[in-house]
């Protein structure tokens, strides 16, 4: 009596052993979820809107739940963070302050002119960086420096490493002390 041949099975068990071994290759990595939260050491300038792979976050600085980071990093991880800054707050280009709204709150067409124009002035930016190794995640704060440079932080001890004990500094104190904490450099370089 003749057997069939294995050979046909076998190769289909291959094939698919083949096809999940690709499948986790190309899987994503697993992600956890953190607070995310701007900071801006810039003086100068505000930051109005920023986004960390795409996951928006507000610039006004509190903390805002949640955006998505791997739970492990890994060599070459990079982040890709786009940015509005506007430059003048408070003033329009031409020096103009915003004028006073309605006694009622209510916005004067004077005050939508203003926004208007202040609008038109913001910058968008965008830079794609390596993401610092971490070893448990935190939070993913963003800190915005001179010169149009920003630096990701999410590590737990990092970041006590950067914010820790800066109470009773004055704001100008505390956004010098944080951008030397990084080694970044508090005026621009030609």
């Amino acid at each position: 009596m003749r057997h069939p041949s294995l050979a046909p099975q076998v190769l289909l068990y291959l094939l698919a052993l083949l096809s999940l071994s690709a499948c986790e290759s190309i899987a994503r990595p697993a992600t956890i979820g953190a607070g995310a939260r701007v900071v801006n050491t810039m003086s100068n300038a505000t930051i109005v809107h920023a986004s960390f792979n795409g996951q928006g976050m507000g610039g006004g600085g509190g903390e805002e739940c949640c955006v998505s980071v791997p739970e492990k990093w890994q060599p070459g991880m990079m982040a890709t963070i786009e940015w509005t800054k506007d430059p003048s707050p408070g003033l329009n280009p031409e020096g103009i302050k915003r004028p006073r709204s309605n006694p009622d709150g209510t916005t004067t067409p004077a005050v939508t002119k203003w926004y208007e124009v202040h609008e038109a002035n913001y910058t968008r930016h965008s830079v794609t960086i390596p993401v610092p190794p971490y070893q448990e995640v935190g939070a993913l704060v963003l800190v915005f420096l001179p010169c149009d440079k920003v630096y990701p932080l999410i590590d737990t001890k990092e970041l006590g490493r950067v914010f820790g004990n800066l109470r009773g500094l004055s704001s100008q104190e505390w956004d010098k002390e944080v951008i030397r904490r990084l080694g970044a450099s508090p005026t621009c370089q030609p």
